[in-house]
């Protein structure tokens, strides 16, 4: 996909891989940004815009468990930009021992922003087609333990991505589906003062997770937006340690 042109929508990018992501998009000449974050960050915002004054920057404060606000928010936007090319859902929380606020953020919070956009990007309904790239984790592809939850959530979503991409889909709407699989990154998130694991005495296996290296942010951010110009259907990728590679799923029953 060339993004030159294109309307962008990016949920949570104002956190660590989000804005690099959207920094990378500052360049790429897209019409319209559309930066949705339950964190208010004004000085953020204004960087973005100043990068680029060709592209219009617009923030409005996102809470994604709220459907309400979900909706709400897609029509605001579709009234301004007319139409969605682009959707990043990238909003996420590890908080094993808050099981409803984990699934709801990562996994219910995803699926409903996704089944809202998609009518504004179906080019058999209101949309010309375009890109949806949901940022699952390394731990959506294996289970870690010391954070049981979180890892459910990224199962899930990992699911929800490859159950949507099916070419039935596809061709259908136009609308590709995709995903991005982090390793540990550097970002807010997994700092480890903000760790919920699963357990009290799940702590040395966090530790033991959260001691290995970390990728910078701005890599995971440039692998995002080179898979979104890629628009393969159907496709995951892993970015760890500096690298992007292409997940090949194993296939265990069809029907």
């Amino acid at each position: 996909m060339d993004l030159t042109g294109k309307n962008v929508v990016f949920v949570a990018g104002l956190g660590g891989i989000g804005f690099e992501a959207c920094k990378q998009l500052m360049t790429r000449n897209v019409a319209y940004l559309a930066v949705l974050d339950v964190m208010e960050n004004a000085k953020a915002v204004q960087f973005l815009q100043a990068m680029n004054p060709k592209t219009k920057v617009i923030y409005m404060k996102f809470d994604v468990t709220d459907k309400t606000s979900i909706k709400n928010t897609f029509n605001q936007l579709v009234s301004v930009m007319k139409y969605i090319d682009v959707l990043v859902n990238g909003a996420g929380v590890i908080a094993d021992r808050n099981i409803e606020l984990t699934i709801n953020v990562n996994l219910i919070g995803l699926i409903n922003t996704t089944m809202e956009a998609l009518p504004y990007m179906d080019k058999t309904q209101k949309g010309r087609g375009g890109v949806i790239l949901n940022i699952a984790s390394v731990l959506g592809l294996e289970p870690c333990s010391p954070i049981a939850v979180y890892s459910a959530s990224k199962f899930g979503v990992v699911g929800f991505t490859r159950s949507l991409s099916d070419p039935y889909y596809y061709n259908r709407s136009g609308v590709v589906i995709t995903a991005l699989c982090p390793g540990l990154t550097e970002s807010p998130m997994t700092a480890n003062p903000k760790i919920s694991d699963t357990f009290e005495y799940s702590k040395p296996l966090t530790d033991q997770i959260f001691s290995a290296p970390r990728q910078p942010a701005a890599k995971a951010g440039e692998h995002l937006v080179k898979i979104i110009e890629m628009a393969q259907n159907g496709t995951m990728w892993i970015s760890d340690k500096m690298t992007m590679t292409k997940v090949e799923p194993k296939l265990f029953w069809q029907p």
